[in-house]
């Protein structure tokens, strides 16, 4: 995933995140994973999750609006 489709733009798909996130989980959980691809899957899911996050507050103040 691009680090730009990771900030928050209008390019960003929360499916597609969600989607990586669990790649992400299933490696971390993998015997056989080096400790620093741990940590850099680690940096990659945290960031992801952030940028989910930020979407879906923007989401919720959209509907928040719409509501009014």
């Amino acid at each position: 995933m691009e680090e730009k489709q990771m900030t928050g733009n209008q390019d960003f798909n929360v499916d597609e995140a969600l989607d990586r996130l669990e790649e992400i989980n299933q490696r971390l959980a993998a015997k056989d994973i080096t400790l620093k691809e741990s940590l850099e899957l680690y940096k990659e899911g945290t960031k992801l999750a952030a940028a989910c996050q930020e979407r879906l507050v923007g989401v919720e103040k959209e509907l928040q609006i719409i509501e009014e």
